[in-house]
């Protein structure tokens, strides 16, 4: 049994930051502890786990959002660069036209007209000139002003970021290291406490399920979204084949926000990779009022999430000890809410 954190094949790679994650370490057990012990200090473990990760989801998340903004800064800028630009040469050319109707006084001018009635039109147009031209001032320096709030926004994002990925490997570390402390306490038991510290857990055994089980024949009651159902099918093939993977969204490897992002990105709907994220998607809906494909929240604050598949079951990614899992809903801890995604 061995607990992992891979991000993406095992490189966490965002504006320059890239993390490698080692793999597992094993230490010697220095002493044996008994079954109940090593419980509940793996529970503690994995608790701090999921909240390590979930601060980690939505760091990351917080700079894919950063990184779409700087684009869109970037996008607008250029946009404003050619604004400015066409207003000066505008003003260019207002400015020499300004100056060759100037050169020569006005009295020589209209006396050595050929047409002073025309000369005297085109003197009204130079009016009109120069008003032109304090207004081309006048928008150039506004929009000089908005290209320097632009320019200003995006590095403040830039810095912004880069306080983030730092962020990001701090909680790498973090995560790291709980993984490498459960794991030490796992290799302590023998294979037989372990299948015991699994035997009670609310779990549905993976050896148990049909190979026809899809979300459909078990959970279908005829009032699901057809959307929810084939998410649910999805989330229930993963089960057999599926590994927890910390930062994965498929095809074979998720963590809890990850799979639910699967599962519906199967169907055609997008869900953000975190739970509590995820959390604001859809509508609250109450416990009596479940139905296949609802997305159910654990712990506060939250840092899990499963898919309800119906009779009282969900699925969910569980954590890197136990992999992908179909659990009792009444026997899974600290249970705050569902929300309707589709339906």
């Amino acid at each position: 049994m061995r607990l992992r954190t891979v991000v993406r094949g095992g490189l966490v790679a965002l504006s320059g930051l890239a993390v490698v994650l080692a793999g597992p370490a094993t230490q010697p057990a220095s002493a044996d502890p008994t079954l109940d012990d090593a419980k509940a200090k793996l529970d503690k473990i994995e608790q701090q786990q999921r909240e390590l990760g979930e601060q980690w989801a939505e760091v990351k998340l917080q700079l894919g959002q950063g990184k779409q903004k700087v684009d869109t800064l970037n996008a607008d800028i250029a946009t404003q660069q050619r604004r400015v630009d066409a207003l000066r040469t505008q003003a260019q050319q207002v400015a020499l036209t300004r100056f060759q109707n100037r050169g020569v006084d006005i009295t020589i001018q209209l006396v050595t007209s050929p047409d002073p009635e025309s000369f005297l039109s085109d003197m009204s147009t130079m009016g009109k000139v120069d008003q032109n031209m304090n207004s081309l001032l006048q928008d150039f320096q506004s929009q000089q002003a908005n290209l320097a709030d632009l320019q200003r926004s995006a590095r403040d994002q830039v810095t912004s970021m880069a306080a983030e990925e730092k962020r990001l490997g701090g909680l790498h570390d973090q995560l790291e290291a709980k993984l490498k402390e459960g794991q030490a306490l796992v290799d302590q038991l023998t294979e037989q406490e372990r299948q015991r510290l699994n035997a009670d857990d609310g779990s549905v055994s993976r050896d148990s399920l049909r190979d026809d089980l899809n979300g459909s024949g078990l959970v279908d009651d005829g009032t699901a979204d057809s959307r929810a159902l084939a998410a649910v099918k999805y989330a229930v093939s993963k089960v057999k084949i599926g590994q927890y993977v910390w930062g994965a969204e498929g095809p074979s490897s998720f963590d809890c926000s990850g799979l639910m992002l699967a599962a519906y990105r199967s169907v055609g709907i997008s869900l953000p990779h975190s739970s509590r994220a995820q959390f604001g998607v859809g509508r609250p809906v109450s416990r009596s009022e479940l139905k296949p494909g609802d997305l159910l929240f654990f712990y506060n604050p939250i840092h899990h999430v499963g898919m309800y598949m119906g009779n009282g079951l969900f699925v969910h990614a569980r954590n890197p000890r136990n992999d992908l899992e179909i659990t009792r809903l009444d026997s899974y801890p600290a249970y705050q809410g569902a929300r309707r995604v589709v339906g």
